[in-house]
């Protein structure tokens, strides 16, 4: 795979190349998995639960690590670069100073959205999938 099949490949080269949530982490879709996940493992609690969410969880969290490996493979120094200003855990790289929290950069309608979101899934959850999550 060239540099020119990653998509924003070319960002690593700026002066700032974690901009956005990829300042709080470079995985903020595995993580979101991840949590959600966990959370329906610790409200469930179950064998089957164990092995769906367990399963869940455990394969977002790898594949963070199989990513940042992966890029580290294939875009080299540019990656360690990007590597070194972001973290994998979020919060990590900011709690360390390697970079800080910019609110701006990540804006409200993503995250209005989310919440909008979260409210009607909570909301229709137990029409949805037959268990009330309160």
């Amino acid at each position: 795979m060239s540099r020119k099949e990653v998509p924003r490949a070319g960002r690593l080269k700026a002066a700032e190349p974690a901009r956005g949530i990829l300042r709080v982490t470079r995985h903020p879709v595995m993580w979101a998995i991840a949590l959600w996940a966990l959370v329906h493992l610790v409200a469930r609690g179950d064998g089957a639960s164990i092995i769906f969410f367990g399963g869940l969880a455990f394969v977002a969290l790898a594949g963070t690590r199989l990513i940042d490996r992966r890029k580290d493979d294939t875009l080299g120094a540019d990656w360690k670069r990007f590597a070194e200003a972001t973290s994998n855990v979020p919060f990590t790289a900011i709690v360390e100073g390697r970079n800080r929290l910019v609110l701006a950069e990540i804006g409200w309608k993503g995250v209005a959205a989310g919440l909008i979101a979260f409210a009607v899934l909570l909301l229709a959850h137990p029409y949805l999938f037959r268990v009330r999550p309160w």
